[in-house]
């Protein structure tokens, strides 16, 4: 059998539990994976056919220009999620670079969370840091590594550190990172977001530049009743309590002070959660707050300017 017909019999067996334009990706996605091996495809088609996400089942998924391996405890990247990096690249090519404090920052900041004594320094004693990004609720990397992989050019002495409560989803960042050999820009840190970074939070204050974030933000309730592939994904990557905005307050709470003046934070969120968001960060009265809307019209983005 050709690899078309192959493509072409995989599709129809997928039909019976996947919509046609999805079989249309999935099929040749699994043929692909099994590149020939009839029982590796046959394993592929049945876990597809149970709801298994097809990234889970090939292992890896691209998001932006970047390869990310994925699997059971980690978030899936989304398509949507490339407009919370397209806005943090364009603010970041706005940045002269050279924060004259960055190398120490940079090093400080690391040796709280790892240890002098165990890690040694995260950057060269004198080097320069352009910019300071902080990524929070990391998952994957996805957003992490993505805007470390394009603003390098730009900014070479870019650090990203890189938030992540999981422990499953915190040994796949560190694959990430290490496989789209950004290791010298981005420093993953597994801590929780809600309660936890209390070092990181207490040494930091404005001296990021840019803070974004695609927390957990679907309703507890409705975590019960997701599609068959969504429930597959980790609930802690999901849930955002009761009304979904568990992490949007506590980023407006404890992490806002860690922005410079004229400092950037953007946040993803529900598609119809945006205005609640922009009230949060309103009440805040620490900068001018915009909304961005995603490629299918959907209010994805909110973006807060630091005065």
């Amino acid at each position: 059998m050709t690899e078309l017909e192959l493509i072409k019999s995989t599709k129809e067996r997928l039909l019976v539990s996947v919509d046609e334009a999805d079989a249309n990706v999935d099929a040749r996605e699994l043929v692909r994976f099994a590149d020939g091996d009839l029982e590796k495809l046959e394993n592929a088609i049945t876990r597809r056919l149970l709801g298994e996400p097809l990234q889970y089942i090939i292992g890896e998924w691209d998001f932006y220009n970047c390869n990310f391996r994925v699997g059971e405890g980690v978030l899936i990247p989304r398509p949507e999620t490339e407009l919370l990096v397209d806005k943090a690249l364009e603010f970041l090519g706005t940045l002269n670079g050279s924060n004259d404090d960055g190398g120490e920052l940079a090093n400080y900041l690391y040796n709280v969370v790892y240890g002098k004594r165990v890690r040694g320094t995260y950057v060269a004693e004198h080097e320069t840091v352009d910019a300071k990004v902080l990524d929070l609720c990391s998952g994957s990397g996805c957003i992490a590594v993505s805007i470390a992989k394009n603003i390098v050019d730009t900014l070479p002495g870019t650090k990203v550190f890189a938030v992540e409560k999981s422990p499953v989803a915190f040994e796949y960042l560190k694959q990430n990172i290490a496989l789209n050999r950004v290791q010298r820009y981005v420093v993953p840190f597994c801590d929780d977001v809600l309660s936890g970074c209390t070092n990181l939070l207490g040494s930091a204050k404005g001296q990021f530049d840019l803070v974004v974030s695609n927390p957990p933000y679907v309703r507890s309730a409705e975590c019960e009743v997701l599609q068959t592939e969504v429930m597959h994904e980790p609930r802690l990557a999901l849930d955002g309590g009761a009304d979904g905005l568990i992490f949007y307050r506590a980023i407006a709470e404890r992490w806002l002070s860690l922005l410079k003046p004229g400092g950037l934070l953007l946040l993803e969120c529900g598609e119809d959660q945006a205005g609640d968001i922009k009230a949060i960060l309103d009440a805040t009265s620490c900068g001018e707050v915009e909304i961005f809307d995603d490629f299918a019209g959907i209010s994805r983005v909110v973006a807060l300017k630091m005065y």
